[in-house]
């Protein structure tokens, strides 16, 4: 999960009617779900926010439809924090890339469908939230975040701006800035809903959230308690592969009548 200068800077920050907050996890007439078929696991079945994230919506849905995710795998798995998958390993695929889109209605509470960005751009990876603890809110200081902004802005004035270091420094930067205007505009029903169901709030305000889980949280929690090894995909430092695979064996867009 990484960011880009791009999207730093210039990402989207929609305002949605109601119906685009991912908060009640219900089922209204009319909606869009994604339902992904896993291989001995089950079904998860989503609902799709196309008016929060209108380019990310409509790009899983196309992915989907023309059976892209067909035998596409579960490749990180990490206890109490989110599920990734749909990564393309032949690198053949040719996916145009997009910025991320936010948006204060739409946050990583449990079961939270998202994508999984290289350096601000989304494609085909996605990750669904699996941290079921309670994350409580109610009193959080933005302070040590502040912190982080200030310490990450002074590493980066020490390089030129034309630099590495200096766009490094500065990606860390804006994603404690983004992190910190999220946290400040979340409101009581949000971390209400936090408290209840938990998620992984760390995450809100950098990576583009689309969807929700409403049916599969059974088939979610047994995907998250498999075994995993060292994965060579995250550069070998990460525990996170599964032994056995996890195999996506087809994903169907479906209105709810």
């Amino acid at each position: 999960m990484c960011r880009n200068n791009d999207y730093i800077i210039g990402r989207m920050l929609r305002q949605c009617r109601s119906r685009c907050v991912n908060r009640p996890f219900g089922k209204e007439k009319g909606d869009k779900y994604a339902v992904m078929t896993i291989k001995d696991y089950g079904d998860i079945t989503i609902k799709l926010y196309p008016d929060a994230a209108p380019k990310g919506t409509q790009n899983f849905i196309d992915l989907a439809n023309s059976g892209f995710y067909n035998g596409k795998t579960f490749h990180r798995v990490v206890a109490d924090f989110m599920a990734q998958g749909g990564k393309d390993f032949t690198g053949k695929t040719n996916v145009e890339s997009f910025g991320i889109e936010t948006n204060y209605n739409m946050r990583h509470f449990y079961g939270a469908f998202c994508y999984a960005n290289a350096l601000g751009n989304n494609s085909t990876e996605f990750y669904i939230v699996n941290n079921k603890k309670s994350q409580d809110y109610s009193s959080f200081s933005t302070s040590k975040i502040d912190n982080n902004i200030q310490g990450y802005e002074d590493y980066a004035k020490q390089y030129d701006k034309d630099s590495q270091e200096y766009t490094y420094y500065m990606f860390q930067a804006n994603y404690y800035r983004n992190l910190k205007q999220f946290i400040e505009n979340m409101d009581d029903a949000t971390k209400a809903k936090y408290k209840e169901v938990g998620g992984t709030p760390s995450l809100d305000g950098n990576y583009t959230v689309f969807g929700q889980t409403v049916d599969g949280f059974d088939v979610l929690d047994k995907i998250s308690a498999v075994e995993v090894e060292t994965n060579d995909a995250m550069g070998g430092k990460e525990v996170s592969k599964p032994k056995t695979e996890i195999i996506i064996e087809k994903v169907e867009i479906k209105d709810y009548e």
